[in-house]
């Protein structure tokens, strides 16, 4: 009696080490992206009302930490659903029997949820970038309807009118006698909190940035949501593919089977 020894495919080179050092990398950058917003808050490289940059400050790298941790809490289900192909791969098609329409079907399903999953990063990134120029785009037509306000009270004001005399009276005073530089100085500092001009709009501008309370910035909800989502969008790309890498390395799978699917022997081998 004959006992063939079971057959096994050769030894292939694994790429673990390749694997674990882009997933320290995009374990990185989904840090840097979580912390991101407080640097871009705190130095003003967007464009923000100052007591919603205070919102914003603290809830949107704890809404990224959420995210992080979400994505963590199911990393198994994201490793089934990614390796699908790789860890149970549909069987071939019979080439003398027609198959089933469910058949079809699923397979048909499995194919456009892997093109799906491959094409998700890049569609994320591209949101966050829609995200932050519509975010631009938002906050000017804010910042106007907000300047429009103003102006509408600033008409109706009779106070308003008074403070105009005063600083023009004061205005003529100075021009008469001449001025020191503290002098100059404690002016500026007193008409950087006064009202300014309503024909002065990048004066109106900046006061409404600096003042308006967070119940008075229009468009609020869209704002928030622009930028948070700009920030979550991107970190969600970013580990997404870092959570790929690490399935890869924990269910152990080498390169040549990410490519091919994972050796299975046939009827005859067996």
């Amino acid at each position: 009696m004959n006992s063939s020894a079971p057959i096994t495919p050769p030894a292939l080179p694994d790429a673990q080490g390749f694997s674990s050092t882009v997933r320290s990398v995009l374990s990185f950058t989904a840090l840097a992206v979580t912390l991101l917003p407080i640097p871009v808050i705190y130095f003003k490289l967007v464009p923000v009302y100052q007591k919603h940059a205070w919102f914003l400050l603290f809830y949107t790298p704890f809404i990224c930490l959420l995210t992080v941790c979400y994505l963590f809490y199911i990393r198994d289900s994201l490793a089934r659903t990614t390796y699908a192909n790789v860890l149970d791969p549909p069987p071939p098609p019979d080439p003398y029997y027609q198959e089933p329409l469910g058949g079809r079907l699923k397979r048909a399903f499995r194919k456009v949820k892997a093109v799906l999953l491959g094409l998700l990063p890049a569609l994320l990134i591209l949101t966050s970038m829609y995200c932050m120029s519509r975010y631009y785009v938002v906050h000017d037509e804010s910042v106007a309807v907000a300047a429009e306000v103003y102006m509408q009270r600033s008409a109706a004001s009779d106070s308003l009118q008074a403070s105009n005399d005063q600083r023009e009276s004061a205005g003529r005073r100075q021009r008469a006698k001449p001025t020191n530089p503290s002098g100059k100085a404690a002016a500026e500092d007193t008409a950087r909190d006064s009202l300014p001009m309503p024909d002065d709009t990048t004066a109106v501008r900046a006061y409404l940035l600096r003042t308006s309370e967070i119940d008075q910035v229009p468009r609020l909800l869209e704002l928030t949501a622009l930028y948070v989502g700009a920030f979550v969008a991107l970190l969600i790309a970013v580990m997404l593919m870092a959570l790929k890498e690490y399935a890869k390395e924990a269910l152990a799978l080498s390169e040549h089977e990410l490519m091919f699917g994972r050796y299975r022997r046939t009827v005859e081998e067996e």
